[in-house]
Order: structure tokens, then C-alpha cells, then sequence
């Protein structure tokens, strides 16, 4: 490596990845507004999901990688849910919301499994 070059280690992505679940799960939080949704019954769960999906991703920000692991599990959990929410919850005809639950729901997997497997090789490299 030369001199001016700096090493970057997988943890430098946790910030990355959460800053990215920070921006979507505050997208997911305001999007029944967005989608003219926010007097659905159904729009609660988008607001609770939305905000558990953003304490969590403001955890990790703030946190250790050992402590955030658990956490991308629940991210994972989440964003199974908010995937299949609307066939759950019946607004699949509203095609915007439809999209965008799956969108999300897609999206938070995926950072969340990559973030995931990137903590567990930062642990079995420290070892």
C-alpha cells in the first residue's frame, strides 16, 4: 500500500448501511402522506414500522458493531414485514403504496443482509 493510501476497514459500511435504513425507514414514515394514505387505518403500521426502522438505524449509527448485530436482525425481520404489509393489510389497489412497500421492503433486506454478513466477517476477522 502506498503511503497516501488508506486502508478501509468492512466496518466503515455500518455507517453507510444505517445512514442508508435512516433515509428509507424516514421515506416509509412520511410516504402515507405522500400517497394521500394518512387516514387509512393501515397507515399506523407504516408509521410504527417506519419509526422502529429509524430508531434502529439510529442506533446502529451510534453504536459498536458488536452491539448494532442484533439489530440488523430486526431490520431484517422489518423489512419482511413491511414487504408482505400489503397483502396483509389490503392496499395492494393502490398501486403507489403497493410499489413502495415493496421497494422498501427489498431494499432494507438487502442492506440489512449485507451489513449483516459484513459484521460477521468483522468478528471472525478479529478473532
Amino acid at each position: 500500500m502506498l503511503p497516501n493510501q488508506t486502508q478501509h476497514s468492512s466496518a466503515d459500511t455500518f455507517p453507510v448501511s444505517a445512514g442508508l435504513d435512516l433515509i428509507i425507514a424516514l421515506w416509509f414514515f412520511v410516504s402515507p402522506w405522500v400517497y394521500g394514505a394518512y387516514m387509512n387505518r393501515d397507515a399506523w403500521n407504516t408509521w410504527i414500522v417506519g419509526a422502529a426502522l429509524a430508531i434502529i438505524a439510529a442506533i446502529r449509527i451510534s453504536s459498536n458493531t458488536r452491539a448494532a448485530a442484533s439489530f440488523m436482525w430486526v431490520n431484517v425481520v422489518l423489512a419482511a414485514w413491511v414487504f408482505f404489509s400489503p397483502w396483509i393489510y389490503s392496499y395492494t389497489a393502490n398501486t403507489g403504496r403497493f410499489v413502495n412497500s415493496l421497494c422498501v421492503g427489498v431494499v432494507m433486506f438487502i442492506l440489512s443482509m449485507m451489513a449483516s454478513r459484513t459484521q460477521q466477517a468483522t468478528v471472525a476477522h478479529r478473532m
